[in-house]
C-alpha cells in the first residue's frame, strides 16, 4: 500500500526561516545527490542554532523519512503534533509515517484527525480510504 505523503522539499522552503533559505539550494543538492549524513547534518546544525523552530523540525523529519530513517522522522513529527495540536497537515504526515510502519491503526487515527480538524483535506481523506481498503481487503482474505 502506497500512502501520498506532501513531504515535497519546496513547500518545506516556505515554511523554513530566512536565515536558513540561504543554504537551501546546498541542503537540495545534497538530498538529490543522495548525501544522507550532510544533509542530516546541516539540518542539525540549524536546530541547534533554533531548537525551537517548527519548520526546522519539519525539515528534519521530511529528511529523514526521505533518507529511509522512518522511525525518527516520526519522533520529529510526533514534536510538532504536540506543539501543534491543531495543524492537520502534521496530523496526515503522521499518518504517513505509521503507514510506512506498518501501523495501519495508528495511521487511521491520525489521518481522521486531520480530516477532523480540515474536513476538505484532499490528501488526508486520500490517505485514509487507502487505509480503509487495506482494511477490507484484510476482512474478506480471512
Amino acid at each position: 500500500m502506497k500512502v501520498k505523503c506532501i513531504f515535497l522539499f519546496i513547500v518545506c522552503l516556505a515554511y523554513t526561516s530566512l536565515s536558513f533559505a540561504s543554504n537551501w539550494d546546498e541542503i537540495l543538492k545534497l538530498i538529490k545527490n543522495g548525501n544522507e549524513t550532510e544533509a542530516i547534518a546541516i539540518v542539525n546544525q540549524y536546530i541547534q542554532k533554533y531548537p525551537n523552530d517548527p519548520e526546522l523540525i519539519f525539515l528534519r523529519g521530511a529528511t529523514l523519512d526521505h533518507f529511509g530513517k522512518t522511525r525518527e522522522a516520526k519522533e520529529n513529527f510526533l514534536i510538532l503534533c504536540n506543539k501543534y495540536p491543531k495543524d492537520p497537515i502534521i496530523k496526515n504526515n503522521l499518518g504517513v509515517l505509521y503507514a510506512k510502519l506498518g501501523e495501519y491503526r495508528k495511521a487511521r487515527v491520525f489521518f481522521e484527525l486531520a480530516l477532523k480538524l480540515k474536513t476538505d483535506y484532499k490528501e488526508a481523506k486520500n490517505n485514509l480510504s487507502l487505509i480503509q481498503m487495506q482494511d477490507r481487503v484484510y476482512l474478506t482474505s480471512k
